[in-house]
Formats: C-alpha cells, structure tokens, sequence
C-alpha cells in the first residue's frame, strides 16, 4: 500500500480513538442523545457516525475504505427512519430504513469516481448499562458511476458497526 493510504487509515483511527477514550461514562442522558461516533465494517470500512433528530429519525453517515479493494476512499449517508420496534428477552432492537447516496474517490490514478444511490435497512440494539449502539445495515442500491463512467447496475453493501453516544 502506498503511504496515503496508511496516512489515511491513522487518521481514522484517530478520529474515532480519541473521543471514545475521553468521553464521559454517563449513559442517562447520551442513550438517545443526537451525536454518535464509531467503527463501522463492511463495503466501507471506517469511521461511522450518526446525528439523531429524535428518537425516530437521524442521519447516518460512514467515511472509510472501501473494503472490497483498498483503491476507493469511500464516503455514504442517509437520512434514516425507524419504522419498527421490537423485543427478544429485555433487549430493545429498533428496525430501520433510508435513503441515502455512496461516493467513492480514487486513491490512485487506475481507478475512476463511483456513486450509488442505496437504500439502507437496519436493525439496532441500545445499551442499557453504557452509550453505545450496535448495528447491522443491509443497502441495496443502484450504482449510477463505476469508475467514472455512467454505467447503470444493481449494486449491495452491508455493514456491522457500533457507536458511542456523547452526552
């Protein structure tokens, strides 16, 4: 791998590290606050995050590598609704979906610009004990660039991640 590319997987790990490691234990206030930072795996590997509106609305994002081929720094979000609620035992799980877009710029000159537009579902489960949500998403969506030039496929992510909710 060339050097960006290890610069760009420091930088964020840094950006996800540094507020997980200093921010506060509280959990009353941050289990529905607006801001949300993590790690997110899948087709785009990285940095997630998530900025709430209310309980059932936020916007969800991920900045990161993609993962089918270290060539692509890749950058998706949407705007995310929660359509469903549901319980196993006493733990809550929230069911989501969106609509959202998926940018992937080029790290090196062989590849070419990509954007899909995806339509993410979801499934969430909050902590009780500590601020932090995990995830799983499923995207089906509709590539409309592949390596910068207009060539229309049905295309898939899916991701894992979690996030840490700052009060």
């Amino acid at each position: 791998m060339k050097k960006r590319t290890y610069l760009i997987i420091f930088t964020l790990l840094l950006l996800v590290l540094a507020p997980v490691a200093s921010a506060s234990f509280r959990t009353s206030s941050a289990a529905y606050s607006k801001f949300a930072l993590g790690l997110n795996l899948g087709t785009n590997t990285g940095l997630g995050f998530q900025y709430r509106a209310n309980r059932d609305f936020d916007v969800i994002g991920n900045l990161g590598l993609n993962n089918l081929g270290v060539s692509h720094l890749s950058f998706d979000m949407a705007a995310n609704y929660k359509f469903n609620e549901f319980r196993i035992d006493r733990a809550d799980f929230d069911m989501t979906m969106g609509i959202g877009a998926n940018v992937g710029l080029p790290l090196d000159d062989s590849h070419g610009v990509f954007f899909s537009v995806l339509v993410p579902f979801g499934i969430v489960y909050h902590f009780e004990s500590v601020p932090m949500d995990m995830y799983v998403r499923i995207a089906p969506g509709l590539r409309i660039l592949n390596e910068g030039n207009v060539d229309i496929n049905v295309g898939f992510s899916g991701f894992i991640g979690a996030l840490w909710r700052f009060d």
